[in-house]
């Protein structure tokens, strides 16, 4: 698990957002097959069901968080926070595009439900922004742990560098998202209910794609582990605006 603090983020409420998410879009990633070997059926069986299932969850286009965002943005005079949030949903598209390369190469097709996507889209429309960023941070927690375990059980150049370029825009993602919450006020049963939330989705991932972490290195000790100290972290941020 790393720290939050160490990223090159020292203070996440004056940031500039916009530009972070700006430059990112200009150093986006060019996936390179060069050297991208074939992969054999067993290979496939085991990456490319939990790969159709992220595929599917990054390639929300936003609309209900951008619009609870622009009612918090207007209620708040904070365009700058709109447009932060607009730059946020390009980048997760692009992750759902690198994803889709690497499975149009391999010539895997994408899905067109996903039972874990469509719980956290009903999660996610329970409550306004507030749950849209809850439900988000908890899935991108449980992001970092994934991406880690399919870059350790993978020879193949094009997904490491798939996995290292998620791992590189997920970090900021959860600062950027728990400073949100923090302008939010968290309320008195919000933390209770965050480790309630980050116990049941980590189990549920878990017993879904336990052959993808165990191949990857990850026990279901160590997946608890690693998001619920990057929860712990989250929380802090929203309680305090930083680590």
């Amino acid at each position: 698990m790393i720290s939050l603090s160490t990223l090159p983020i020292r203070d996440p409420e004056s940031f500039n957002w916009t530009a972070h998410f700006q430059n990112n879009h200009t150093h986006r990633l060019q996936i390179d097959f060069i050297h991208e070997p074939q992969l054999t059926r067993r290979e496939k069986q085991q990456i490319f069901p939990s790969i159709q299932i992220f595929q599917k969850g990054e390639a929300s286009d936003g609309r209900f968080l951008l619009s609870c965002a622009e009612r918090y943005a207007q209620k708040n005079n904070d365009p700058e926070y709109l447009e932060a949030m607009k730059w946020f949903v390009r980048e997760e598209n692009w992750h759902s595009a690198y994803l889709k390369k690497y499975m149009d190469y391999h010539q895997i097709p994408v899905r067109s439900r996903s039972a874990l996507d469509d719980i956290f889209r009903i999660l996610r429309k329970t409550g306004g922004l507030k749950s849209e960023i809850i439900v988000l941070v908890t899935a991108e927690i449980i992001a970092l742990s994934y991406y880690r375990a399919l870059a350790g059980c993978t020879a193949s150049p094009a997904l490491k560098s798939i996995c290292r370029q998620m791992l590189h825009d997920e970090l900021p993602h959860i600062l950027f998202q728990s400073r949100t919450l923090h302008r939010l006020t968290p309320g008195p049963l919000e933390r209770p209910l965050r480790v309630l939330l980050m116990e049941i989705t980590m189990t549920v991932v878990w017993l879904s794609l336990k052959e993808i972490f165990q191949a990857g290195g990850y026990s279901y000790k160590r997946l608890a582990s690693d998001c619920l100290g990057y929860l712990r972290q989250s929380m802090e941020i929203a309680e305090n605006g930083r680590l």
